[in-house]
């Protein structure tokens, strides 16, 4: 018979036996750290979504509003179309019909400017959020007022 020397056989055991410690270690900061930039990743995409979705809100209601306005202009008088302070919801008449469907706070100014060696009007829509002092989005129009 062949017999191995008792250290060898201990050598070989114990190299069967699986991971070290410090080995388990590594592998754990290895998965802790991928899964950490993994997490930043997900939420920064929740958050930029988020943005999108109000954004989209307010254009939405950026696009009622302005075509109330386009539907309203009449060649010969403005039918009940008139400068408006930056509001909340509900909007007062005329911009009675606007309405915001979604879970977003918004406000609204509308702004018209006559000008009277073109005989045109520009009409400019305005959607803030409560605190801004900027618009989150705007549109802008020209009408023929003649």
């Amino acid at each position: 018979m062949n017999a191995a020397p008792r250290g060898a056989e201990a050598r070989d055991s114990r190299t069967e036996r699986g991971f070290t410690f410090v080995e388990l270690l590594v592998a754990l900061t290895l998965l802790a750290t991928v899964s950490l930039f993994i997490l930043q990743a997900f939420i920064s995409s929740i958050t930029y979504s988020g943005r999108a979705n109000e954004r989209a809100a307010a254009t939405t209601i950026a696009m009622q509003v302005m075509e109330q306005i386009r539907a309203s202009v009449n060649p010969y008088t403005w039918v009940g179309i008139n400068d408006l302070p930056r509001s909340s919801f509900p909007l007062p008449a005329p911009y009675g019909g606007v309405t915001n469907p979604t879970s977003h706070t918004f406000e609204i100014a509308v702004d018209l400017t006559n000008n009277t060696d073109l005989t045109v009007t520009t009409a400019s829509v305005q959607i803030f959020r409560p605190a801004d002092a900027t618009p989150l989005v705007e549109l802008t129009t020209v009408l023929d007022d003649q």
